[in-house]
């Protein structure tokens, strides 16, 4: 129903009032949100601060801080919406459940979480629910729901609940416990996969795998929803900017930024990488003595100050004073302060056709050069290229990316030899169909289908596209 509104009123202005007012309840358990700097955490809040928009009313249900076992940044919760409504229950310590072999946040908020999503059911009309996954346990409560109160839900995947991966890698390579997490997701996916509504995902890789591995899946649709990038962040940011500890942007020397995981099938990217550093100092000692490569928050272990991902192989290949690695992660509003310090930025994809990086927009944001460095049939790629945001060199094997080499080298120099005022030449519209509200659009219109809501607000939709 739309308002009534005098005649003289802005087209738009009407819209955007018609838009506001929320028609349907969905309840996002996400039991990784702010103050954490995870990415399903960035991802649901970026859900739950736009789907307002499109007519939906998001209830975040989450776990208290103090249960994660790992850092969180309290300015994080600032960012949110004024009027969300987050619901926070307790978790089972780790200090204790680690002693039985349980440290997923997930399983340890279990019971909790089901508890409170019961009583917010039975509380007010609740018409749908979303899982962001991880955690994996979570996706039980969304079919539990379902069961007793008849409620449609939706599973997004932002990593896949199972998969082979690991299974091809030496056992030295493999994470911790992941025999026993890969049983329980032959478990917990199946049941609840059963009755899902829709499923979506960052890329559809997750989603055909899943379809493949269960019988009766063939038939239903899923969605991809990459992760989109959030310019009121960074607008936040350059109002409240933080001390960047990791290196003086003003020292003289070359900084070059990356803020990610690693991992071993990044090996090789990086190592393509630093043998194009080495021909560098070959062809251009004085502009490559200026270098430093920072690699921050390369792995997600908890405690993983020592876990270093990227310095065994910088000395493998003799580049090692030029490298300064940080495993930990850092919170999500320092990232992007990093990424602002930097004389420019690297992306590294790794062997996987389907690796997405949700890094991607947040770089892009930064308004810093950027090279990009991903298997040709990475959704980056083309994202990059769209938007004219970057330098992309692309690799369709291992022995391709060694013939790349020297087109590394090449990029490298450029930006190397840029002034620190640069600005890449980003088309800005061409960005639009990738930021996080956008992406919201996309996951409301999946609601609306999921519901049943469709017809009507399927026109609601397209008027703001317009």
């Amino acid at each position: 129903m739309r308002l009534s509104m005098p005649c003289c009123s802005d087209t738009s202005e009407r819209r955007a009032r018609t838009i506001a007012q929320p028609k349907k309840t969905v309840v996002i358990v996400s039991a990784d949100f702010a103050p954490s700097s995870y990415p399903q955490a960035l991802r649901a809040r970026f859900f739950a601060r736009y789907l307002p928009d499109f007519g939906w009313k998001p209830i975040v249900l989450t776990v208290e801080p103090q249960y994660y076992e790992w850092a969180v940044d309290p300015e994080n919760e600032k960012l949110l919406p004024a009027d969300l409504e987050v619901v926070r229950t307790r978790a089972f310590p780790a200090r204790l459940t680690r002693k039985f072999g349980i440290g997923d946040i997930g399983l340890r908020c279990l019971w909790q979480q089901w508890m409170a999503l019961r009583r917010l059911c039975r509380r007010e009309p609740v018409d749908l629910i979303l899982v962001p996954i991880p955690p994996n346990p979570s996706m039980v409560l969304a079919r539990l729901a379902y069961q007793e109160f008849g409620i449609p839900y939706v599973l997004d995947y932002n990593d896949p609940v199972t998969t082979n991966y690991y299974w091809k890698l030496p056992r030295s390579q493999r994470p911790p416990k992941y025999v026993l997490a890969y049983a329980m997701a032959l478990l917990i996916e199946p049941f609840a996969l059963r009755r899902v509504g829709e499923l979506v995902s960052v890329d559809t890789s997750y989603t055909v795998e899943a379809q493949a591995r269960y019988h009766g899946l063939g038939q239903l649709r899923t969605t991809a929803i990459p992760h989109g990038g959030e310019p009121a962040d960074f607008e936040y940011l350059s109002l409240h900017p933080r001390k960047n500890t990791f290196f003086d942007k003003g020292d003289g020397l070359l900084h070059l930024g990356y803020v990610g995981r690693g991992g071993v099938d990044m090996i090789s990217t990086l190592r393509a990488l630093f043998r194009a550093v080495r021909l560098g100092q070959e062809r251009n000692p004085k502009l490559f003595e200026r270098l430093r490569m920072h690699f921050v928050g390369t792995t997600y272990a908890h405690n993983g100050g020592s876990q270093y991902q990227v310095l065994p192989t910088a000395r493998s290949e003799g580049v090692e004073s030029l490298i300064d690695e940080h495993p930990t992660r850092v919170s999500y509003l320092a990232a992007i302060q990093i990424l602002l310090d930097c004389h420019a930025l690297l992306m590294l994809g790794s062997e996987s056709a389907h690796y997405t990086a949700s890094k991607v927009f947040p770089y892009m944001l930064a308004k810093r050069p950027i090279l990009a460095i991903f298997h040709q049939a990475s959704s980056a790629v083309n994202i990059l290229k769209d938007t004219h945001a970057g330098e992309v060199v692309t690799f369709g094997d291992l022995e391709s990316l060694e013939a790349r080499i020297p087109a590394i080298t090449l990029q490298l120099e450029n930006i190397l030899n840029l002034p620190r005022e640069f600005l890449p030449a980003t088309r800005w519209d061409a960005f639009e169909p990738y930021t996080a509200r956008a992406m919201t659009a996309r996951l409301a219109r999946v609601f609306d289908r999921v519901s049943g809501l469709g017809t009507e607000l399927d026109s609601v939709t397209e008027e703001v596209a317009l």
